[in-house]
């Protein structure tokens, strides 16, 4: 049975790549956005995680977000010329940046060019059809592919897999249940403005990454205090203070202060003592067609269709499958994957990203 399925899952996925042309169609920057899908009624979302959205309050019905930034950012809070020298470094570089660098849109700094291979013009300054809005892939995803929790690790994705998500979000098919979360439309001015070329030299680069370190976990009853910067939670203490219950603490493993978007710098995750061993028991639960390794291989490592799940960060698997779950995620292969995700409840989904993130 198993066997039968993971023929059709290749048959679908080599089906869909073909049908989509290898790559995403390119389409002009300026070419109208699809609209977003009406924000869902509060009552709704009742059991929505937001600690996987990186938000603190529920979306409500007219909320959205526009494209994030583009060009240098500069910090209005610190003085000008300050930003821009270069006093940078982090440990086993040579390399120096100046602050005003790790907020450049069109250029992904590059502490440890010998790593790996050489950059497309894509990865690191973005598609050239943007002009000055262009948005470098690896100033969200990392050189590495690694990602951050507020979006998506791209390291050792398939080829075929990573154009199919451009063409979602080209097509509007691809969103997020939170309509504030500004890295959707991002993606979707993207994946407008990208040519075919860049498209597969961006998806080439990224299946190559290892996306390392490998996220840490640490099963426990309580977690540090922690808060918001942006999107990401940073911790405020040392001592494991709060409790843990239907919740998972993903944070930066080392100094928020000194990391500098340093590569060799990972991500940390406390998560509920248990949860690890509940969700290695859903994640193989029911029928062969229903359980995570149907389409992502008996090691969570991938297939044809399925991405590799193991060791991805938790907050980003939490947020695709309540994505799922509401239809906000609507892809051209979600139907294999939305009607597991609706009958999953939040806590089953924490312990089964717990599982599969404790993976190596």
């Amino acid at each position: 049975m198993q066997r039968a399925l993971t023929f059709v899952c290749l048959w679908l996925s080599v089906w869909t790549y073909v049908q989509a042309g290898g790559a995403p169609p390119h389409r002009q920057p300026d070419s109208p956005q699809p609209a977003h899908p009406p924000a869902m009624a509060s009552d709704a979302l009742a059991d929505m995680p937001l600690w996987a959205y990186g938000i603190t309050t529920l979306p409500q019905p007219g909320d959205t977000a526009e494209p994030q930034g583009w060009g240098r950012q500069f910090n209005p809070a610190i003085d000008h010329d300050e930003q821009l020298k270069p006093a940078l470094h982090v440990a086993g570089s040579s390399r120096t940046y100046a602050p005003i660098d790790l907020r450049d849109w069109a250029n992904a700094v590059d502490w440890f060019p010998d790593e790996h291979s050489p950059m497309p013009d894509v990865v690191q300054h973005g598609s050239a059809a943007l002009g000055e809005r262009r948005r470098a892939c690896a100033f969200c995803h990392r050189v590495n592919g690694g990602g951050r929790p507020e979006n998506a690790p791209v390291a050792g994705l398939p080829v075929e897999y990573f154009l199919r998500q451009l063409e979602d979000f080209r097509s509007g098919r691809r969103h997020s249940t939170d309509p504030r979360k500004p890295n959707v439309p991002t993606m979707i001015a993207i994946a407008q403005a990208i040519s075919p070329a860049e498209a597969l030299a961006a998806a080439e680069y990224y299946a190559k990454q290892s996306g390392a370190p490998r996220i840490r976990i640490i099963e426990s009853d309580r977690a540090p205090p922690i808060q918001l910067h942006g999107n990401l939670f940073v911790a405020t203490s040392n001592e494991r203070t709060e409790l843990l219950t239907d919740r998972i603490a993903e944070l930066l493993d080392g100094d928020h202060e000194q990391f500098n978007d340093n590569p060799h710098v990972g991500y940390m995750a406390y998560v509920p003592r248990g949860s690890i061993e509940r969700g290695r028991v859903l994640a193989a639960a029911g029928s062969p067609a229903q359980s995570c390794t149907a389409c992502h291989g008996a090691d969570l490592r991938g297939l044809a269709l399925g991405p590799p799940l193991a060791g991805r960060s938790p907050s980003y698997l939490v947020r695709q499958l309540y994505d799922f779950k509401t239809g906000a995620r609507d892809g051209s292969q979600a139907p294999l994957m939305k009607p597991i995700a609706s009958r999953l409840s939040t806590e089953q989904m924490t312990d089964i990203a717990a599982y599969i993130a404790s993976l190596p």
